[in-house]
């Protein structure tokens, strides 16, 4: 058969042709190219959107089953069976937790049966690529922004990481510990979400990065600061990765998309307002006498208590009201909170 209409049933991840999203889909395409430029990437192969469907017939192939018994090792190594959908991972939508991935996939009718899940979870014909890594054994993972999505600071790289992969992390079932890096990677804020203890900006900070607190060290901290340098120059933009580190303190990028949530920069000295966590407390739209009633006294109470713990200057305070009332809703002034 010409090459020109041969079916690949897979595309490794150092073939140029696992750089085209068409045939890829985003995810796996930008780990391909991330590949090519020197990032730590998993090897591993795609089954290309022409051939992952439903109703094709996976058994019959020797190829596809050839690129599993290498990577697996013939069911001795876990792998992962990953969705690479062409509406994933663009830079107005990652569409993050919308498709299927099926972790610790060992024998042969095992993958079958996680390909046809991944297939599965497409939201549309000839959308659907499907990519196979090993499994890493993580002893710490998480995610990155090269950017901070809330301040849109492009001088910050904030870091969200839990001990073991970054699986418990992308699905909200931990919140892990976050790092708030400048773009060298020094520490400056540091703040254990589970529990909710803030370290400040600096107060502790090197402690924590030091490995007593969280489950990343300062070396791994700087590593994956130079990580979200090199990504970002790979792609234009700062860019959102999950990551992970093995036990023997290899860094490895598991995916890396652009930053869609970036906000834009506020003026010097800019109030952020946002419904923090008085908003728990009044929901509902409020009256114009609510709002007296309610959020003065509340405004009075918080400065207070900001004031006499020391985390923000009465003068500081001065210069405008912790909470206040925005359309009518109740909202905090989220950088004093």
């Amino acid at each position: 058969m010409p090459h020109s209409t041969r079916v690949f049933w897979t595309i490794h991840l150092d073939d140029p042709l696992a750089t085209k999203p068409d045939r890829v889909g985003a995810k796996a395409a930008n780990l391909a190219r991330a590949a090519q430029h020197g990032l730590p990437v998993l090897p591993g192969f795609v089954i290309p959107v022409q051939c992952a469907s439903q109703d094709s017939g996976y058994l019959n192939t020797g190829e596809l089953r050839a690129a599993w018994a290498r990577l697996g090792r013939d069911g001795r190594r876990p792998l992962v069976v990953r969705s690479s959908s062409t509406q994933e991972d663009g830079a107005a939508s990652s569409m993050a937790g919308r498709f299927v991935s099926v972790l610790g996939v060992r024998g042969w009718p095992e993958f079958l049966a996680a390909v046809k899940r991944v297939v599965a979870s497409a939201t549309g014909p000839g959308t659907m690529a499907v990519l196979v890594q090993p499994q890493l054994d993580a002893a710490a993972g998480g995610v990155m922004f090269g950017a901070d999505p809330v301040d849109g600071r492009t001088d910050r790289v904030i870091v969200s990481a839990v001990p073991g992969g970054p699986q418990a992390l992308v699905g909200g079932e931990a919140n892990g510990t976050r790092y708030a890096l400048t773009r060298r990677g020094r520490v400056v804020d540091v703040e254990d979400d589970d529990t909710g203890e803030d370290a400040g900006p600096g107060a502790g900070a090197g402690r924590a990065a030091d490995g007593e607190r969280g489950p990343l060290t300062r070396l791994q901290l700087r590593a994956l600061a130079r990580m979200a340098a090199k990504a970002a120059a790979v792609f234009g933009g700062p860019q959102d990765i999950e990551f992970a580190f093995d036990h023997e303190g290899r860094l490895r990028l598991l995916q890396s998309r652009p930053v869609t949530a970036l906000a834009p920069l506020p003026p010097r000295r800019a109030v952020l307002l946002g419904p923090g966590p008085v908003a728990e407390t009044l929901p509902d739209p409020l009256a114009p006498l609510e709002e007296d009633l309610w959020l003065v006294p509340l405004d009075r109470g918080l400065g207070e208590a900001l004031a006499s713990a020391g985390a923000v200057a009465r003068r500081a305070l001065r210069r405008g009201p912790t909470v206040r009332a925005v359309g009518g809703r109740a909202a905090d002034d989220l950088r004093r909170l």
